[in-house]
C-alpha cells in the first residue's frame, strides 16, 4: 500500500505543474537562426512535456475536491453485518476531470486508511431511546504516513494523514431469499460522521544532465536546473449516505448506494523552477518559473457508489467505485477486511 500511496503522491504532484516553465530569449552564438530556433523550441518541449492543460488555480480547486473524494468508502462498511467488530485496510484514488486525458484533469487525490468498527450490541443496554444498539455500528479510521523517497530524477518529501469517525444504522432489516444465505438482501443502512484528510508534499524534479539534440548537430545541456513543487491540501467532509447490498452464495456481495457531502477544504500550490542551458556554438539561455495560487473545495457534493466484494475464507476483498453526480469526480478504492 505504501508504494501505491507514493505513486499517487507523485502522480498528483507531477500533474500539478500547471504553469509553463519559461525559456528566456537565447544567445545563439555562432549557430544559425534556424538551428538556434530549433534548439529553443525543443528545449521548451522537453521542460514542459508533462504539464497539464489547466491553470494552477483551477488545479488547486480540483485537488481540494479530489482529496476528500479519495476517502469515500473507507470510513464505514457497506457490504456486511457483523456481530462484534470489523477491521479493514484500504487505499484509494480520485480524479476530477477527464479520465481519458490525464493532462487535462483538474485534480488528483489519494487516500488510505485503517478502519476499525464495533457493533454496540456489546454494551450492557439494548436500546437508547428508539435506537436499537444491535443495529448500530461505529467506526474509527485513521492514517499517518511520511513520504521520503527518490524516484529517478525526482525526490518526494511530505506527510499524509487522515482521521474519520462514522456511524451506521440499519433502518430496514434484510431478507434471505434462499435459505442458507445462498441469496440474501442485507437491508438498508444509514451512514453519517466526518472525515478529515490532509497532505503536504514537496516534489523536486532535477533536469541536470538533460541533453537536447536537434538536426544539424546542434545540442544543449541543462545544468543546475530543477523545478520544485509544493502542495498543501486539507479537506473535511460530513457525509450522509444510504446503502444496501445483495449477497449471492458465500462468494460474492454486490453493494451500492448514494451519498451527500458537506465539504470544507482548500489547497495551496506553488511552483519554482530555475536553471541554465549551454550548448554548441556558444548557445545559452535559462529556464524559470515562479507561480503560486490556492483554491477552495466545492461546498457540497452528491455522489453514487457501488462495488463488488469477494468473500474468501478469513478475509474479504472489496473494490468500490465512486462517481460524483453533477460533476466530473471519479474515485476508486480497494480494501481487505476481517470481521466477527
Amino acid at each position: 500500500m505504501k508504494k501505491l500511496l507514493l505513486a499517487g503522491c507523485l502522480l498528483a504532484s507531477v500533474s500539478t505543474y500547471a504553469v509553463t516553465i519559461d525559456v528566456a530569449s537565447p544567445s545563439c552564438g555562432s549557430l544559425s537562426t534556424a538551428q538556434c530556433n530549433a534548439l529553443t523550441t525543443e528545449l521548451k518541449s522537453v521542460v514542459n512535456e508533462d504539464l497539464p492543460d489547466v491553470s494552477i488555480d483551477k488545479y488547486a480547486v480540483g485537488i481540494a475536491n479530489a482529496n476528500g473524494f479519495a476517502y469515500k468508502g473507507m470510513g464505514s462498511d457497506y457490504s456486511d453485518i457483523f456481530s462484534y467488530f470489523m477491521v479493514r485496510t484500504a487505499g484509494g484514488l480520485a480524479v476530477q476531470g477527464d479520465l481519458d486525458d490525464a493532462e487535462s484533469a483538474e485534480g488528483i487525490g489519494i487516500g488510505a486508511a485503517f478502519t476499525a468498527g464495533l457493533n454496540l450490541d456489546l454494551l450492557p443496554v439494548d436500546k437508547v431511546g428508539p435506537v436499537d444498539l444491535s443495529k448500530l455500528d461505529v467506526f474509527v479510521s485513521f492514517m499517518s504516513y511520511n513520504v521520503d523517497q527518490d524516484l529517478d530524477e525526482s525526490k518526494a518529501e511530505g506527510d499524509i494523514s487522515s482521521l474519520g469517525v462514522m456511524a451506521r444504522y440499519r433502518i430496514l432489516d434484510g431478507i434471505d431469499f434462499i435459505p442458507g444465505s445462498l441469496l440474501s438482501w442485507g437491508g438498508v443502512f444509514l451512514h453519517t460522521g466526518f472525515q478529515r484528510s490532509s497532505f503536504e508534499l514537496d516534489l523536486t524534479q532535477s533536469f541536470n544532465d538533460e541533453t537536447i539534440n536537434v538536426s544539424g548537430g546542434a545540442s544543449a545541456n541543462l545544468s543546475n536546473a530543477s523545478a520544485k513543487f509544493n502542495l498543501e491540501s486539507t479537506t473535511t467532509t460530513i457525509p450522509v449516505e444510504v446503502s444496501t447490498y445483495l449477497r449471492a452464495g458465500y462468494i460474492f456481495t454486490l453493494f451500492g448506494g448514494a451519498g451527500f457531502d458537506l465539504v470544507t477544504g482548500s489547497t495551496d500550490a506553488s511552483l519554482d523552477a530555475s536553471g541554465s542551458v549551454s550548448g554548441t556554438g556558444g548557445y545559452s539561455t535559462t529556464i524559470s518559473a515562479n507561480e503560486s495560487d490556492s483554491g477552495d473545495a466545492d461546498p457540497t457534493n452528491l455522489r453514487a457508489f457501488g462495488g463488488l466484494q469477494f468473500n474468501i475464507p478469513f478475509v474479504r476483498l472489496a473494490l468500490q467505485l465512486n462517481k460524483g453526480l453533477g460533476n466530473d469526480l471519479f474515485g476508486v478504492n480497494f480494501g481487505a477486511k476481517i470481521l466477527w
